[in-house]
């Protein structure tokens, strides 16, 4: 079985990389979801509140997402920032681990693991090849602001993680993503041709 990782800037249409991927038959491993149900267990529940009070949580008493991200993203909580990734990214790693192990011995022939913070949190190790998705700023840009996010959000989530050149350094392969998704799907069926399909 084959692992691709799949790195990349702030709205770089990661996750419609991962869906052509899946079109050729490969699993997916979204960490981000992994992320969502750590969030969930008990343990880490009763670490973050211990750290953070009760306004993080929801009515029903689970983790409200955006009450996190609005501390850990906010300047200068690079510590609170680290905190809550040593707590939850030993567990994310062990469930990834774990799923992992599970496809493999499903015998699938590939997977993508889609995770925004693969290199920062060591998980590159999982991965037989790492792909790059590179894309233009203005593109990053306008992706962004369909979620909602300005020009100074993308810059405040991008700064929590490596430099783009950095993670291009550290990819094995480089895919852009600024033309259309014809252009997207050809390039990864190729990849997938070469990488675990038969000819």
């Amino acid at each position: 079985m084959i692992t691709i990782g799949l790195i990349g800037g702030v709205a770089s249409g990661k996750s419609a990389v991962a869906r052509c991927f899946t079109d050729c038959g490969a699993a997916l491993l979204d960490a981000d979801r992994v992320g969502h149900e750590v969030l969930r267990e008990p343990a880490v529940i009763e670490q973050l509140v211990a750290r953070w009070g009760p306004t993080i949580l929801t009515e029903a008493g689970e983790i409200n997402r955006s009450a996190v991200a609005k501390v850990v993203f906010a300047p200068g909580n690079e510590a609170e920032r680290a905190f809550l990734n040593s707590v939850s990214h030993p567990r994310i790693a062990a469930r990834l681990a774990a799923e992992l192990d599970r496809l493999r011995a499903a015998k699938h022939p590939a997977v993508v693991l889609d995770a925004a913070l693969l290199l920062e949190a060591g998980w590159d190790h999982l991965c037989d090849q790492i792909v790059f998705v590179a894309v233009p700023l203005e593109q990053r840009l306008a992706r962004a602001r369909s979620r909602g996010w300005d020009a100074d959000e993308l810059a405040r989530r991008e700064a929590t993680q490596l430099p783009l050149d950095e993670k291009k350094r550290r990819s094995t392969i480089c895919i852009d993503n600024s033309g259309t998704l014809a252009d997207l799907q050809a390039r990864i069926e190729r990849l997938a041709d070469q990488w675990w399909r038969p000819l």
